[in-house]
């Protein structure tokens, strides 16, 4: 896989480069480094890739790093090379980075005690939460996608509100996108190479990056804090997943308190403290999304919003409507004639 190609690094090269990034986000970013020795890679490291506590040092052979990120404010493809170790400790950012490994040996997670990335299969750094990650001899192909660009391609394309996404690095992608997304990634490649970033082919080329992220890592709605991830909260995060697993089925509190093992009213409790709604609303909230999804991808010749909305349990037609125009300021009609 040959995206961002690193020849244009000076091998023999010890400055880092950094271009001064305009505030917009579709503004170019450039970003070179190389180093021949782990103090110079300690000096170049930090301003590039965000974290603390990094060190590094040699394995066998010479020591070297080189690092290249190619974009704008809201894709940037990247490629790390290192013959040498690396250690260093990332906190959530504006950006969500998913790693493909072409070489060597990368952990992401080694708090929760993770295991290496499999070669060739993308990896999201934990999105909610520090993560100590580690690279040994490693060749790496990285994509830094800006939260709020995403956010917005969520919202058009899967009917989630705007506040904010929640993407869980433990989901296994499926094989189709995987290979949409390696497909997407050589596209965006080729239109670096032939375009450059202010242009409208790279534009096209971010949207459909984002688009085939959203596929790796399905998004579901932010929860409003990263409390719901608290140990202590482990059982309700069970009464969670089912009402996503399940929004087109009846769910009633006693079924959130079965699965989870809480009481009625602990569950009760636990969703009006987490999400300052009971559970009912929450499912609501759910269906919502998965109706404007719903009807802002499907054909309007084979689809109608009242077909849709049944669906996902609406059974009166006249309070849906009322609920989904309020949330979305706009008729479901509206949505689904996009």
């Amino acid at each position: 896989m040959s995206i961002v190609p690193l020849q244009s690094v000076e091998e023999t090269s010890s400055a880092n480069t950094t271009e001064p990034v305009a505030p917009a986000s579709t503004a170019p970013v450039r970003l070179e480094a190389s180093a021949t020795t782990p103090e110079q890679a300690l000096e170049r490291i930090p301003g590039l890739v965000s974290g603390t506590d990094w060190q590094t040092r040699s394995t066998t052979g010479a020591y070297s790093f080189r690092y290249l990120a190619v974009g704008d404010g809201n894709v940037t493809l990247r490629r790390s090379q290192m013959r040498g170790y690396v250690r260093g400790t990332t906190a959530p950012d504006d950006s969500y980075v998913v790693v493909l490994v072409l070489g060597g040996v990368v952990s992401l997670d080694l708090l929760r005690g993770a295991g290496p990335v499999a070669p060739g299969t993308p990896a999201l750094v934990p999105t909610e939460r520090r993560s100590v990650v580690e690279a040994r001899n490693h060749d790496a192909v990285m994509v830094h996608l800006d939260r709020g660009f995403v956010r917005t391609v969520a919202e058009e394309r899967h009917g989630l509100p705007a506040g904010g996404l929640h993407l869980d690095e433990r989901t296994v992608p499926t094989v189709e996108a995987v290979t949409r997304w390696r497909q997407v990634l050589e596209s965006a490649r080729r239109v670096l190479a032939e375009h450059g970033v202010a242009t409208p082919a790279w534009s096209d080329a971010t949207r459909a990056v984002a688009v085939a992220f959203l596929a790796l890592y399905p998004p579901r709605a932010a929860e409003p804090s990263s409390a719901l991830w608290a140990p202590r909260n482990a059982r309700i995060r069970r009464a969670v997943d089912h009402v996503h697993d399940h929004a087109a089925e009846p769910i009633a509190v006693s079924d959130l308190a079965s699965v989870s093992g809480l009481s009625v009213r602990a569950v009760q409790e636990s969703f009006q403290r987490l999400f300052g709604m009971p559970p009912s609303a929450y499912v609501r909230s759910v269906r919502l999304q998965r109706v404007r999804g719903d009807l802002l991808r499907l054909d309007t010749a084979s689809s109608s919003v009242s077909e849709v909305a049944r669906r996902w349990g609406f059974a009166h037609l006249g309070r849906f409507s009322a609920e989904y125009t309020t949330r979305y300021g706009e008729y479901p009609k509206t949505t689904l004639h996009r």
